[in-house]
């Protein structure tokens, strides 16, 4: 049997860590239905089922570009069709509708070169007090200059790009900083990404920073 064959059954969840995702949609009366199936037949593993006497169709998508970019239109016609279900690491996601930015983040890295360039993002020690914003607000008074000393930051690799922003450092906390991150991708569902590699946290290097200091 080829991988486009019709199949009896396929297990979504065992399929879902040995694929990118899996969408799982029964038969629709939509208009987009033939365009689906065509864009569907092109995936990694495409079959077709008889459940309670109604085709299912189960789409297994791989992690290479024209995958994900399947991936990104089928869920875009789908989205709003009833029965349709969604499968990554094993789990069915309640929700949909966050998988369409992480898979346009993971388009994006594939047209890069160097994907590393795309997903990594160099960072100030956050734990640092010279950090740009970090700290409360304070007001000096003084009558004379400052006097600027140059202060070495440490700089650290922070993995996934379209996560920094959603997370948030936490310096007393039991886990390490890779695990932190590793559980706040799956809190945005995004930790499913062939991309995205927790343990890459590390530090880099250093960088100057001219600071003020008053006597």
């Amino acid at each position: 049997m080829t991988k486009n064959q019709l199949a009896k059954r396929i297990d979504p969840f065992d399929a879902s860590l040995r694929y990118m995702l899996v969408v799982v949609f029964p038969k629709s009366t939509s208009k987009n239905f033939s365009l689906v199936l065509n864009i569907a037949e092109g995936a990694e593993q495409y079959a077709v089922a008889d459940i309670n006497g109604k085709s299912t169709y189960f789409v297994c998508f791989g992690e290479s570009q024209s995958d994900a970019g399947r991936a990104v239109a089928i869920l875009d016609y789908v989205r709003t069709w009833k029965g349709v279900q969604v499968f990554s690491k094993g789990k069915l996601l309640q929700n949909s509708y966050h998988m369409a930015p992480v898979l346009n983040c993971y388009l994006e890295s594939q047209s890069c070169r160097d994907y590393q360039a795309h997903c990594y993002k160099v960072i100030d020690d956050p734990f640092s007090e010279e950090v740009e914003g970090r700290g409360t607000l304070s007001i000096r008074v003084v009558d004379k200059p400052s006097i600027k000393h140059e202060v070495e930051m440490d700089r650290y690799l922070f993995p996934c790009n379209f996560l920094f922003n959603r997370f948030r450092f936490q310096k007393d906390h039991p886990s390490s900083i890779a695990d932190q991150i590793q559980a706040s991708a799956v809190k945005s569902v995004c930790d499913w990404c062939p991309n995205f590699e927790p343990v890459k946290w590390r530090k880099v290097g250093t960088r100057k920073v001219l600071k003020d200091f008053f006597d």
